[in-house]
């Protein structure tokens, strides 16, 4: 049983696996709680583990070990107390593509909450698992997912991108309220997100990322990064990286000129400012082609690219910026429905629901549902937490960052899993916001959603027999 006064946290052990985790045999020295379950194939387990109180911690430790039917391969799970507390993974007898036989991996802990182990099997039969660097984690997976669709692969995304920073805005905003994400456009990218939400704004005569809301007339806001600089981030990182980037223009606001939408002539000043990006996917005359359905390597094989579309107001065209790599929502029509919900249960009921309705990866035409589906992990402040500062956004959104890597990933199955796995504060897992909240923390960063996203792609997508032939 969890003891919240205790010392005690969670391990999360994510099986992406086609075999199951067997305990073959565990121990433990003055552990209060020491137990581990099979862990089935597909299926995440957590872990509760508790150091003794009584007598020297530095004497508490345990161990588990852990067999993989079918395989000769085992690892050991650690916990120990040497100078702070740690969770370790052991490869004894097993290698990654990311860790050799023998590797010890670090977890670290965290009181009542999780550290992850995640380890998936791709269509090639190499294991992944989330240690070494994975910030190409496209270009590392193209022998598996370079044919599949769009539709037919999970990626991180970025909810409110450009809110990485606040910027002064109407009365009442404040960053708490505001700011949706800690680590700027590139540091996103690094921890993994390839789908952004960018919402430009107007404000002092240029164009910005803005977080605004209208309430009973009233306009409540305020501003991230400026554009210039989002696009010099994504240029540095497409120089680096042949990744796909994709970016979904929305929201957009003239907050000069009474919050009204951009007029044509100031959508054509956006589409000039954003000819700067670099690797922009292109396509002559695309028409209404749906370029979800297309596969990645029509995107990335040689090359990184960044595909751009915009969900345009009634009255607004594209124009001659069809063929200069901008897109309408006609070419990337998406599933985007978010809970509006502050309680973390009322939000996964909610958005697990829409799964199942609005995706079923099936070979019947009659029966497929596979529009791009946004699974919207994010709690919605509601008026009461808009001044309780402990409540900001990016603490809310870390409160539900561990449910996501065992509640979202046991529902998800091979016929109905998410394209993106859209958050706030994307790359981080611990509170941003604390006492005396003059600006947000710079916690550590955390990328285990990249091998949470190559665990869905592995262990649900990969067997799907439609996705896969």
């Amino acid at each position: 049983m969890r003891t919240d006064s205790k010392t005690g946290g969670f391990l999360t052990l994510l099986n992406g696996s086609p075999n199951d985790w067997t305990v073959s045999s565990q121990h433990s020295y003055q552990m209060d709680q020491w137990d581990w379950p099979t862990v089935k194939a597909g299926t995440a387990a957590q872990v509760y583990v508790e150091w003794g109180q009584k007598g020297n911690q530095k004497d508490d430790g345990g161990e588990a070990y852990y067999s993989i039917d079918g395989t000769s391969d085992t690892f050991q799970v650690i916990g120990k107390k040497p100078d702070d507390f740690h969770l370790t993974i052991n490869l004894d007898n097993m290698a990654t593509k990311q860790s050799p036989k023998g590797s010890s991996v670090d977890l670290g802990f965290r009181h009542d909450h999780a550290v992850d182990f995640i380890v998936s099997t791709d269509e090639l039969g190499d294991w992944w698992s989330n240690a070494g660097d994975l910030t190409d984690w496209m270009q590392q997976s193209l022998g598996t997912l370079g044919n599949r669709t769009l539709k037919q692969i999970c990626m991180p995304g970025s909810h409110d991108a450009g809110m990485s920073s606040f910027d002064a805005g109407t009365i009442g905003a404040h960053w708490t309220n505001s700011q949706t994400q800690l680590l700027n456009f590139y540091d996103q990218l690094v921890a993994g997100s390839r789908y952004f939400d960018l919402r430009p704004v107007i404000s002092g005569g240029e164009f910005k990322a803005g977080h605004y809301s209208e309430l009973e007339d009233i306009w409540l806001g305020g501003n991230g990064e400026k554009i210039s600089d989002i696009i010099n981030q994504v240029n540095d990182f497409t120089a680096k990286y042949k990744e796909l980037v994709i970016i979904n223009l929305s929201h957009t606001l003239d907050t000069d000129n009474d919050y009204k939408d951009l007029s044509q002539d100031q959508w054509n000043q956006l589409f000039d400012q954003l000819k700067a990006v670099n690797n922009r996917f292109t396509a002559d005359n695309p028409g209404d082609h749906d370029f979800s359905g297309d596969s990645l390597g029509t995107f990335i094989t040689d090359r990184a690219s960044v595909f751009i579309f915009a969900q345009l107001p009634d009255g607004i065209l594209l124009g001659d910026y069809t063929n200069q790599g901008f897109f309408s929502q006609n070419n990337f029509p998406i599933f985007d429905s978010y809970a509006n919900s502050n309680d973390a249960d009322k939000m996964k009921n909610d958005q697990l629901d829409k799964l199942k309705a609005e995706r079923n990866l099936v070979a019947d035409d009659a029966q497929r549902k596979d529009k791009f589906h946004i699974f919207s992990w994010t709690l919605t402040q509601q008026a009461e937490d808009v001044l309780n500062f402990d409540k900001a956004i990016m603490n809310l959104a870390v409160s539900v960052y561990d449910p996501l890597f065992v509640d979202a990933f046991n529902a998800f199955t091979p016929e109905s899993f998410p394209n993106v796995l859209y958050v706030d504060a994307v790359g981080v897992r611990d509170k941003p916001a604390n006492f005396p909240y003059d600006k947000p923390d710079d916690v550590g960063r955390n990328y285990d959603i990249i091998s949470l996203a190559i665990a869905i792609n592995n262990a649900k997508a990969g067997k799907n027999v439609y996705i896969t032939g």
